[in-house]
């Protein structure tokens, strides 16, 4: 039985800046966050994965490391543009506040309403295009390591998108369960009748 394991980026200078960082932008984690990925690899570190897939952004490629190096057996690594965080065009860097100040409409659709979200004014990334691009990454990491538990190290917005079209939400649907937070877990469990969430939005490595 197939078990896929997704988990956010820890959090970075931006993140608490309430700086918007997308598919362009990049910020280095902040120290607690090295903990907090460790922790998490600490907590997964028995689980037999046939290969981890992580996003090619700099907070990503920290988190995975952070958790490999707890792992009692590292397996390989594979490194793809297709998981990169959703991109926010010309707002990228700038706060939250001030995005909302420029495009209140469509930073509500952002985070409410995914099908009438379109970036086209300040050059982003459809919903559409985001799914597009990083479900084809789970779909042929499924095909090339049948049957075995996978690893994917993303980002927020691209890893509600992927969780819920692959649970068979549809894009009006997608961000009705919110975000996940930084170094969360989420894992779907897959059989050959369902796909089935048995984990969502998880932070339990950091109390136990």
């Amino acid at each position: 039985m197939t078990k896929l394991y997704f988990v956010r980026h820890g959090k970075t200078e931006w993140n608490l800046s309430r700086k918007l960082q997308g598919g362009q932008a990049d910020s280095p984690l902040l120290e607690d966050s090295l903990i907090e990925a460790q922790l998490l690899g600490e907590q997964l570190k028995e689980v037999a994965f046939g290969q981890v897939f992580v996003s090619t952004q700099l907070r990503a490629v920290k988190t995975c490391e952070m958790m490999l190096s707890e792992f009692v057996e590292a397996p390989g690594v594979t490194y793809v543009d297709g998981l990169k965080e959703f991109g926010l065009g010309t707002l990228e860097g700038q706060t939250i506040e001030e995005a909302i100040d420029a495009f209140p409409e469509q930073m509500h659709h952002l985070r409410n309403n995914a099908h009438e979200y379109n970036p086209i004014e300040f050059q982003g990334e459809t919903y559409q295009a985001l799914i597009d691009r990083s479900l084809a990454v789970v779909h042929e990491a499924m095909e090339n390591y049948p049957e075995q538990n996978l690893l994917f190290i993303s980002h927020g917005v691209t890893l509600v998108a992927v969780i819920q079209t692959l649970l068979g939400k549809p894009l009006s649907d997608i961000r009705e369960a919110g975000g996940l937070d930084n170094t969360s877990l989420s894992v779907i469990e897959v059989t050959p009748l369902e796909m089935k969430l048995i984990l969502w939005n998880d932070k339990s490595h950091l109390t136990s």
